[in-house]
């Protein structure tokens, strides 16, 4: 699949990243996409600027932390009048918000993949938003090479975070569900020499 989401939220507090592998990617390494509808014509569009961090504290999925953020402003559906009204006060408002954020709560195994729960916070609120990913290669390769690849996506409710108001609001002018899609290649990052 083409690249997410996701999308950022608060920090994970410092000692959990202390003590994990942590493995760093962005709009350089991989995309962050979107698919919307208005008035049943779909469109695509993509985030040009965005981060994300995985840690490890431990072999298993619940041990897994991941941080997602997104520079709203970026937002580039290939319609410029399409693009500034997404960045105006209906839709993102970036000139009060002008990031978002995804942060995981719990990551399981899911088949061949995995689940995590999590917060998503767009437009100053902050609601529980679902993701489902996978990662390449999912087996020892992955600490050893240092490298990885997560892809994955996830349904958002746009109404849930009061993105299209006005006459944006009506779900049969413009689809409620947004599917983020994400393919982000990570590297370790590099620790810090002792001081």
């Amino acid at each position: 699949m083409a690249a997410l989401w996701l999308l950022l939220a608060a920090a994970t507090p410092a000692a959990d990243d202390g003590e994990a592998r942590c493995y760093t990617g962005g709009a350089g390494s991989g995309e962050l996409t979107f698919w919307g509808a208005v008035e049943d014509t779909a469109f695509t569009g993509r985030f040009g600027d965005f981060s994300v961090r995985y840690c490890m504290a431990g072999e298993k999925a619940q041990d897994h932390r991941i941080r997602v953020q997104v520079d709203l402003a970026s937002a580039d559906s290939d319609n410029r009048d399409r693009d500034e009204t997404l960045k105006g006060p209906e839709f993102f408002h970036v000139e009060r918000h002008p990031t978002a954020g995804w942060e995981s709560t719990a990551v399981r195994r899911a088949g061949d993949g995995y689940a995590a729960e999590g917060r998503l916070t767009l437009k100053g609120i902050t609601a529980p938003q679902p993701i489902r990913y996978g990662l390449e290669p999912d087996d020892e390769r992955l600490v050893a090479r240092g490298r990885f690849i997560i892809s994955g996506d996830a349904s958002i409710d746009r109404q849930r975070f009061e993105v299209g108001t006005g006459e944006f609001a009506d779900p049969e002018f413009v689809r409620n569900e947004v599917v983020v899609e994400f393919e982000v290649a990570l590297t370790a990052q590099q620790e810090s020499p002792a001081g």
